[in-house]
C-alpha cells in the first residue's frame, strides 16, 4: 500500500501580537489530534518591526513547558529553521514562504496583503479583511491575475459546531426562517485602556464594527445567506443602522452598532449588534426563529459550544426540544488551525479561493460594515483607505 506523505505548507507570520501568537501556536498542535494527516503546517519565519521582536515572539514560543499544546511542535523541531526577520518585506520575499498570516491591525491589511500578494505570496488575512470594499476589490484582482490563494481568516466557520448547526437547517426540521438576531458584545474597560488602543484609534479602525463585527456577520451568512431555501443567495438588501459614540478622553469612535439586514428571498430579516462596552447574551447569543422552531446558539459566537432546538408553541410533534454540545476540545488549542488546514488544501489543490469561505462572501459582509459606517458619525465615516496606493 502507497503511503502518501501530507502537503507540507510553509508560514510566514506578520506580526507578533496576540492573534498571532494564537495562530502559530495552534499551528505547532499534533495534527493526528484532530484526525489530519494529509496536511502538515511548518512556520517558516516570523516577521516583525525588528529582529529582536520577532526573535522574541519565537523564543517564547520554543519556551513552551511539555504541558502547553504547542510544545509537540517545538519538540518535533517544527520551529528550529524559522528566521526571525525585522521586517514584513523581508518575509514576503523568502523563498522558503508559501503563504502569509496577516494578524497586523485592521487598517493595515490591505497594503501588507498587496505587498504579499505582489510578491507573489498566498494570503491568509484576519477580520475585518479591509477596511473597506475598494480594498478588498483590489487585492481580489491581483489575486486572480497571479492566481494566488487568497482568505480571510474567519475561523469560526470552520468550527464543528458551524456543520453541526448547517446540518440541521439542511434537515428542514425547524422549517423556513422568520426572523434572526445576532450580537457580539463584550465589556472591553476601554475607560481604562490607553488611548493607542485598537478599539479607541481612530487610525487603527477603532470602535465595536470592524473587530467585533465579523462575529454577528458570519452567523448572519451561514444561517440565512447559505441558508437551503435562499437558492438564488443574493445578498440582502442593507435597511438601516445606527451607531452609539464613545468619546470619552477625546475619542470619537463606536461603543455600540447596530445594523438590520432583509433577506429578501426567504423573507426574513436579520438585526446584527456589536458594543464594546457591555456584555453580550449568555444564553441566546445568536437566535434564529423559524416555523417549526428556534434554533439558538449560545455565548461566545465566535467560539460556541452549545446550540439549543427549542420547538415553538403547536408546532409539529416530531420536532422535540434538544440542546447539542460540540465544543474544541481543550487538547486540539484555540481552534485557529480548523482554518489553516483548509487553506492547505486549497492551495494543495490548486484552489485560488475556499469553497466555505468564498471572496464574495467577504465582500457582502465588507460592504454592510461600509454602510454603517457612512451612515454614522465616528471618525471613521469618511476615512478612506489604501486602495490604488
Amino acid at each position: 500500500m502507497t503511503v502518501t506523505a501530507p502537503f507540507t505548507i510553509r508560514w510566514g507570520i506578520i506580526s507578533t501580537g496576540q492573534i498571532a501568537t494564537d495562530f502559530t501556536q495552534d499551528l505547532l498542535v499534533d495534527p493526528s489530534l484532530r484526525g489530519v494527516s494529509d496536511v502538515k503546517h511548518v512556520v517558516a519565519a516570523v516577521g516583525s518591526r525588528s529582529v529582536e521582536s520577532a526573535t522574541r515572539f519565537i523564543t517564547k514560543l520554543k519556551g513552551a513547558p511539555t504541558t502547553d499544546l504547542w510544545s509537540w511542535g517545538v519538540q518535533q523541531g517544527m520551529l528550529d529553521e524559522t528566521k526571525a526577520l525585522g521586517s514584513y518585506q523581508e518575509v514576503y520575499n523568502d523563498s522558503n514562504v508559501d503563504i502569509i498570516y496577516i494578524g497586523t491591525p485592521v487598517t493595515h491589511h490591505h497594503k501588507d496583503a498587496k505587498a504579499a500578494l505582489l510578491a507573489g505570496k498566498h494570503v491568509l488575512c484576519e477580520k475585518a479583511f479591509t477596511f473597506d470594499v475598494a480594498e478588498l476589490d483590489e487585492l481580489i484582482a491581483i489575486a486572480k491575475e497571479k492566481n494566488l490563494f487568497l482568505m480571510e481568516a474567519v475561523w469560526t466557520r470552520f468550527h464543528p459546531i458551524s456543520y453541526a448547526i448547517q446540518d440541521v437547517l439542511k434537515s428542514g426540521v425547524l422549517g423556513a426562517p422568520k426572523r434572526m438576531q445576532a450580537d457580539f458584545s463584550i465589556d472591553f474597560k476601554v475607560d481604562n485602556r490607553p488611548l493607542s488602543d485598537r478599539f479607541l484609534d481612530a487610525k487603527l479602525g477603532g470602535g465595536g464594527l470592524l473587530d467585533m463585527g465579523p462575529y454577528p456577520s458570519v452567523w448572519a451568512m451561514l444561517l440565512l445567506h447559505q441558508h437551503p431555501l435562499n437558492t438564488k443567495r443574493v445578498p440582502p438588501a442593507f435597511v438601516n443602522s445606527y451607531q452609539r459614540k464613545y468619546t470619552k478622553r477625546g475619542t470619537n469612535v463606536d461603543a455600540r452598532s447596530r445594523w438590520l439586514l432583509d433577506f429578501e428571498e426567504l423573507g426574513c430579516e436579520a438585526q446584527l449588534m456589536t458594543d464594546m462596552t457591555c456584555h453580550g447574551y449568555k444564553q441566546g447569543a445568536v437566535l434564529l426563529q423559524c416555523e417549526n422552531a428556534d434554533l439558538v446558539i449560545d455565548y461566545q459566537p465566535q467560539k460556541p459550544d452549545t446550540f439549543r432546538i427549542i420547538p415553538n408553541d403547536g408546532s409539529d410533534a416530531t420536532v422535540k426540544a434538544s440542546t447539542h454540545h460540540v465544543p474544541i476540545p481543550a487538547e486540539l488549542g484555540h481552534g485557529l488551525h480548523f482554518e489553516a488546514d483548509e487553506v492547505a488544501r486549497c492551495i494543495r489543490d490548486g484552489k485560488i479561493e475556499s469553497e466555505r469561505m468564498p471572496l464574495s462572501e467577504s465582500r457582502i459582509v465588507q460592504s454592510w460594515f461600509d454602510d454603517v459606517r457612512k451612515n454614522g458619525t465616528t471618525d471613521l465615516k469618511d476615512m478612506k483607505g489604501t486602495a490604488g496606493l
